[in-house]
């Protein structure tokens, strides 16, 4: 089979028009409803955070925060400036393989570690005597990017993780409660007073610096995003809780929007089934799968592969090492899209990590790259469904709002070439470009960091 057959088989597949995304975004506009009213047990969506207060912008002082994501943990020192401006004085770890998938006592005391080195060490200067030697108490924000049964603003249940993360001992047991005991191990005096979802640090952080956002986004490993609800709309809470607050507060809700989606309803092609079937978590978070930064790459290789067998891509051979399930990254599709350079040497360079048994032609970087361009593009709408989705909910448009803003973070969504544009472009394509431009797409930037430190603040 020919190249152009192949291709016009994988844009039929991945180039989702308006009337091929309409059933996923009704299909989310429902799931938020029955989200809202279905107990955060378990695997949940719609998690009610707590969180009743928004930042203004101008709140100054100094408070310690903790975000954990699908890649890195960081744990910052946040100065809050006024005006909207911040300094971040911040210290990052990796964790490995066996971390993420081992005891989870462990786990924490890997945190700890960390957070003392943080106090003591890197960011010692911001703190007082009596803070470094554990006289005093230190307040800490927990950016959580996990789903966390939440009870309280300071409390919450960890339940199933995903990213790859499968800690033994931690399902079930409260998150605060895993961080303090490994706190007390470590003879640390410090103390969780906020729990948040990184998206809804996203939304609270992006909020300091403009507080007409309604929206929080993060496309980055993973995807999801936060927004606030009316009170009286969440029903999951108790009445008894609901009571406690002014009829017209809203209250922001973690969507999890990364576990949308059903095979009902998303159009799920050959490849993002394969995906799936080599997962450690086969059936889970499939609406991820198809878009977000973890799993590009792999779906370009299986593409790349049906062209491989076809004769249309390196001679019909399979280089040595491409064959591996999760050997073609996402950073090597960024490498090819945004290569310019003179016989594109810097797509050979990223290449070179497979064995070839004739070196790649331009015609094979160029194939690849157009796979590259495809998988990307689908990305980009489908991400922009998660932000119609919420649009859709809290009926801004039907307010006549001209001013929706939405804050957006993450390494994909930041890094990924022209994904910025991609995003734009979907939901022109959806409303139009009037519509469209009622609705603003902002860089929002340290939202774990910033926006735990915030919460930290707005509620301790």
């Amino acid at each position: 089979m020919s190249a152009d057959s192949l291709f016009q088989s994988v844009e039929k597949d991945f180039l989702l028009t308006r009337e091929q995304l309409k059933p996923i975004v009704d299909g989310f506009n429902s799931e938020c409803k029955i989200g809202l009213k279905t107990p955060s047990k378990g695997l949940a969506t719609m998690i009610p955070s707590f969180v009743t207060k928004m930042p203004q912008g101008n709140e100054t002082g100094t408070f310690l925060s903790l975000d954990l994501g699908g890649t890195n943990l960081r744990i910052a020192a946040v100065e809050l400036k006024g005006n909207g401006k911040t300094a971040v004085h911040e210290l990052k770890r990796r964790p490995t393989v066996e971390l993420k998938t081992g005891e989870g006592s462990v786990f924490f005391d890997w945190i700890a570690d960390a957070t003392h080195e943080l106090i003591t060490s890197e960011a010692k200067h911001l703190f007082t005597e009596d803070q470094v030697s554990g006289k005093e108490t230190l307040a800490l924000g927990v950016c959580w990017s996990f789903p966390v049964d939440q009870t309280a603003v300071d409390r919450g249940t960890i339940l199933r993780m995903g990213k790859g993360f499968t800690l033994k001992n931690v399902e079930g047991h409260d998150l605060a409660d895993m961080f303090h005991e490994a706190f007390a191990r470590k003879n640390l005096n410090v103390k969780v007073t906020a729990i948040l979802n990184d998206t809804v640090g996203t939304l609270v952080a992006h909020a300091y610096t403009n507080p007409a956002c309604r929206i929080g986004l993060i496309f980055a490993t993973g995807i999801n995003a936060a927004y606030p609800e009316k009170l009286p709309l969440i029903t999951k809470l108790d009445e008894s809780i609901r009571s406690k607050y002014p009829e017209n507060t809203e209250m922001l809700i973690n969507t999890e929007i990364d576990i949308f989606g059903s095979e009902a309803y998303l159009p799920l092609t050959k490849y993002d089934l394969a995906l799936d079937a080599s997962h450690n978590q086969p059936k889970f978070q499939l609406y991820e799968k198809m878009l977000s930064g973890a799993y590009m790459g792999e779906l370009v290789r299986l593409i790349a592969m049906d062209f491989i067998k076809a004769g249309a891509l390196f001679e019909g051979h399979v280089p040595e090492g491409f064959g591996k399930p999760w050997s073609f990254p996402t950073m090597y599709m960024s490498t090819l899209e945004s290569d310019e350079t003179p016989d594109r040497k810097e797509s050979r360079e990223a290449l070179s990590a497979f064995n070839f048994v004739n070196a790649p032609t331009l015609n094979d970087i160029a194939i690849l790259t157009r796979i590259c361009r495809i998988v990307a593009a689908r990305s980009a709408s489908l991400a922009a469904v998660s932000i119609i989705s919420l649009v859709e909910q809290q009926k801004l448009l039907e307010n006549d709002r001209d001013d929706i803003v939405v804050g957006i973070n993450g390494s994909t969504y930041h890094f990924y070439p022209y994904m910025d544009r991609r995003v734009r472009r979907a939901l022109d394509e959806w409303y139009g470009k009037e519509i469209s431009s009622k609705i603003t797409l902002e860089n929002a930037t340290e939202g774990g960091s910033v926006g735990g430190a915030l919460i930290a603040m707005l509620c301790k």
